[in-house]
């Protein structure tokens, strides 16, 4: 996997790659933070329907619901969904990747707190560099190595082991994100030329065979009543609108600009969580998230400068 991972950067961290522009950087910038605005909602809308019905229920709705959606926008805009590339092992890997991380991000919101993973999930970078360092044998100067730890103690303050906010629920979201790092690194790697309609649709295909996948584990499905029907509506177009604009936003701009601004998902999701359903956002939460944030964007910012010294 990391291999994987590595490999990809490689490529599009080459001297040939172009740089963005100002103009497309804030574009980009934008696409992400409203990105991160419709997946904080998505896990919302996942975390209370699943008060009523079972995960895997919840995951295959929400996850048809947007194969809906972005298969009526292909039809519009006259996109082909089964180009050849959907064939090739990126774009498998990417859809794999998407239907495994789903069901343990799932299960963290549901059966921990939506705060508590999506503090978690900020991690992603750093996994990324982590496992580079251990499996790869790459350099990691002391700075990098001061960051990684920091952020993990932060991931270690969310968690809280050992004290009344611990929840054993919270490391699926641990595990969710070495392959929500998998995943992104995936999309940077794909063309250009490969359209969001098409990424994003084959993403929430995973998402529904998360769902068919886990039906012998969460149980029966049960009867969809009317208000059901506005959060399955709310969750398909955050959703949706998420997923298109994320692609846009890691397809074209520069890492370091751009990906920072992921981290607003974190403010949207803690909002979220205390208006909607009451959690509590202790002090330890708070540093550890901080720590997580302060981590990662010093390390995507400190890999942006290097890779504008080597270009």
């Amino acid at each position: 996997m990391w291999l994987f991972i590595y490999q990809s950067l490689a490529i599009r961290s080459s001297p040939v790659s172009n740089q963005a522009s100002p103009e497309e950087n804030l574009r980009c910038i934008l696409f992400m933070v409203i990105a991160m605005a419709g997946f904080a909602v998505e896990d919302a809308v996942i975390k209370k329907l699943s008060l009523t019905m079972p995960v895997s229920q919840v995951l295959l709705l929400i996850g048809l619901g947007g194969l809906l959606v972005f298969g009526l926008v292909s039809r519009v805009k006259k996109i082909d969904l089964f180009v050849p590339e959907t064939r090739g092992l990126t774009f498998l890997v990417r859809v794999g990747a998407e239907l495994i991380s789903a069901i343990l991000f799932a299960v963290a919101i549901v059966y921990a707190s939506l705060s508590m993973s999506s503090a978690i999930l900020q991690a992603t970078p750093l996994t990324v560099a982590l496992g580079g360092a251990l499996f790869l044998k790459q350099k990691v100067g002391m700075r990098q190595w001061a960051l990684i730890g920091s952020g993990f103690i932060g991931v270690l303050l969310v968690l809280q082991p050992g004290l009344d906010g611990f929840k054993v629920a919270g490391l699926f979201a641990v595990l969710g994100v070495g392959f929500l790092a998998l995943r992104d690194v995936v999309t940077r790697t794909m063309a250009i030329s490969i359209s969001p309609v098409l990424i994003s649709f084959w993403g929430f295909f995973g998402m529904l065979l998360a769902g068919a996948v886990t039906i012998p584990i969460f149980g029966d499905f049960r009867v969809l009543v009317f208000d059901d029907l506005p959060l399955l509506l709310i969750s398909s177009i955050s959703g949706s609108l998420g997923y298109y604009c994320v692609v846009q936003a890691t397809q074209t701009g520069d890492v370091a600009v751009v990906a920072p601004f992921r981290y607003t998902r974190l403010l949207f999701a803690l909002g979220l969580a205390v208006i909607f359903f009451d959690e509590e956002v202790n002090a330890m939460m708070v540093l550890g998230s901080s720590l997580i944030i302060g981590s990662g964007i010093v390390m995507i910012v400190s890999g942006g400068s290097r890779r504008k010294q080597i270009n």
